[in-house]
């Protein structure tokens, strides 16, 4: 089974039109706003663990955000504090939070809290006997330290066929950037074979579902999640080079190079592999229609005729 490849010509007859494209004037980049630091715990039923939790922060007046709401999954009214260790050593002790939540409470179990975080590590846990489980800690980098890890995605590019499948190979391209101190590292792993340094875009031939898994790590240390990009490759038709085309205007013309009473047009395709399986024409913007043999262009005025091929 061979690919329908189309060729697509356009041959003026009479007139021809040239567009210029100007490129776009640089716009420039607008100030940087330096938003709030914001630090958010939730829960939900489970007295095991947090159902979300912050790992890095930096050194400063933070917003403390704790929720143990319906919002968050909490669906029993189950309570949860989130308190701030100060007698464990190895961490630090100058911030005294504990805060009781649960959905029904005053604030619907969403609660804030303003505290000043300095450098080193913290640890927080909840209070409520029987929840020992749910325990964490967070480390606080000095103001100005990079804790952001690096923005990573992937493109996946090659020739397709009308399910979306690709033809032969399929080439992933890993970009990362870092707004911070930079990126040291991008990481590719194909097919859950390990990760190993990507240094140029990855060809994958072997035909079936593949899926590419990527990160980043910065200079400062910091690793993104992993992100993944999934595909699948199938083996090329034998026959991927679309027909050659054109056409032909024949008739009287006057001295000025118009044609007198009708310009005939004749189309002429050719493709070496699968052969010519159809021809296209189009008037203007009107409809594509089939092509059976030369035809006249009578009315008067300039004509723009479209043409086409298909294998």
């Amino acid at each position: 089974m061979f690919r329908r490849v189309i060729a697509g010509v356009a041959s003026a007859l009479l007139s021809v039109s040239l567009t210029a494209v100007v490129p776009a004037s640089a716009v420039s980049a607008a100030p940087v706003q330096v938003q709030e630091q914001v630090l958010t715990w939730t829960a939900d039923n489970d007295v095991t663990r947090y159902k979300t939790a912050p790992t890095t922060a930096v050194a400063g007046v933070t917003k403390i955000v704790w929720e143990n709401s319906e919002a968050t999954g909490n669906t029993t009214g189950m309570p949860h504090t989130l308190t701030f260790d100060t007698s464990a050593e190895g961490y630090n002790h100058d911030v005294d939070l504990n805060i009781l939540a649960n959905p029904f409470d005053t604030q619907n179990g969403r609660h804030e809290a303003t505290i000043t975080l300095t450098p080193g590590k913290y640890r927080y846990f909840c209070s409520i006997p029987g929840h020992g489980s749910m325990t964490g800690e967070f480390t606080v980098a000095p103001a100005g330290e990079d804790v952001t890890p690096p923005t990573v995605s992937a493109t996946v590019t090659g020739q397709k066929n009308s399910a979306g499948d690709f033809l032969g190979s399929a080439t992933v391209t890993v970009n990362a950037s870092d707004a911070g101190s930079g990126v040291r590292l991008v990481e590719h792993e194909v097919d859950g074979g390990g990760f190993t340094p990507y240094t140029q875009p990855v060809n994958v031939t072997a035909l079936g579902d593949h899926t590419v898994r990527y990160r980043a790590t910065d200079v400062a240390g910091n690793t993104s999640e992993a992100g993944s990009v999934s595909f699948r490759v199938v083996a090329p038709p034998s026959d991927v080079t679309p027909p050659s085309v054109s056409a032909d205007v024949a008739g009287t013309k006057d001295p000025s190079g118009a044609y007198v009473g009708k310009a005939t047009v004749t189309i002429t395709a050719t493709d070496a592999g699968s052969g010519v399986e159809s021809r296209e024409y189009q008037v203007h913007s009107g409809a594509w229609t089939v092509y059976t043999g030369p035809f006249d262009v009578t009315e008067v005025g300039s004509h723009m005729v479209h043409f086409r091929a298909t294998d």
